[in-house]
């Protein structure tokens, strides 16, 4: 697949392969509610196999753009294509999709069995076999005959997904599905996501403002700001854009590893803590440092970065 180019947008065309036609691709997409300019000539591609984020602050036009797409709201300008099929077209753009917007909701008197059952049944996917195996899929097949009003919130989450998996999308939008988690709901939640992508064969467009949850799981993004996209690429291409990130050494001999960045032009800051050396350095400059400090026969531990997406996101902010 050829590596979507980050870029800022300047019309309403989105960056697409030649060879590989986008499974999301909006053209110049706006949207304005009374005063507010929700989404103002927004343009994305979203690679087919992607795991992709759609990154900005609350109140930045995510969700906007995510009903616009799901049919919930009308766009007043532009239109977008699902795995080819145009929205100019009509409702059958979306027959390849399945979105989970805001929190997923179901007969809380029934089981988990019981409402997949019932949904299986409006979409036509209503097989044991398959409900059964989309239950497992989620870590709820033991629960699967469980009232649905007895599951944690992460469960009823899992359950959703479970749930948007019913008509076998290739298409997989996802608004926030982490919000109102504890810590444990939402890793449970990256690792299914993470497994659903691999597992299912589905393009995930996955909108968050946490960074850190995207930073783990998406292999490109978007980031937009008060309704207007900043840009889009792939995680490798910002990461490679990105000036100066924060990493952490774990070595072996502190005092010989703090003279010997010293003395080198590579590293900007350096901050001894208290089992490890934070730095500042270039990202391009990571591998070049790693070999001169085994070169110097400095023994390293780890080397963890921090904050890349964070830092990068911020940059953007200030220019804003």
């Amino acid at each position: 697949m050829t590596e979507t180019e980050l870029t800022t947008p300047q019309s309403p065309s989105p960056i697409t392969s030649d060879q590989v036609t986008p499974a999301l691709a909006c053209y110049g997409i706006s949207k304005r509610f009374k005063t507010i300019q929700a989404l103002d000539d927004v343009s994305i591609s979203v690679p087919r196999g992607s795991i992709f984020g759609f990154l900005g602050p609350n109140g930045a036009g995510k969700s906007t753009l995510i009903r616009v797409v799901a049919g919930l709201i009308a766009a007043d300008k532009g239109h977008f294509d699902i795995l080819g099929n145009s929205s100019l077209k009509g409702h059958g753009v979306r027959k390849d999709m399945s979105a989970l917007v805001d929190r997923a909701d179901f007969y809380k008197n029934l089981s988990a069995y019981q409402n997949m059952k019932i949904l299986g049944r409006i979409t036509g996917h209503d097989s044991d076999e398959h409900i059964n195996g989309l239950l497992d899929l989620l870590g709820l097949y033991e629960r699967r005959k469980d009232k649905v009003k007895t599951f944690s919130q992460g469960m009823k989450q899992r359950l959703g997904l479970a749930q948007s998996l019913l008509p076998d999308p290739k298409l997989l939008v996802l608004d926030e599905p982490t919000t109102g988690l504890d810590p444990q709901g939402m890793h449970e939640i990256r690792d299914f996501i993470l497994k659903i992508a691999a597992e299912q064969n589905v393009t995930i467009f996955l909108s968050s403002h946490l960074l850190h949850e995207v930073e783990l799981i998406c292999s490109d993004i978007a980031l937009i700001f008060n309704g207007k996209l900043a840009t889009q690429g792939s995680m490798q291409k910002i990461f490679r854009e990105i000036d100066n990130v924060t990493i952490e050494l774990e070595v072996e001999d502190s005092k010989t590893t703090l003279a010997f960045l010293e003395k080198t032009d590579l590293v900007t800051q350096i901050t001894p803590l208290a089992n490890a050396i934070s730095i500042e350095i270039h990202y391009n400059k990571i591998p070049e440092l790693i070999r001169l400090m085994s070169a110097a026969k400095i023994n390293i531990f780890s080397v963890s970065q921090r904050n890349r997406l964070e830092n990068y996101f911020l940059s953007l902010m200030e220019g804003r």
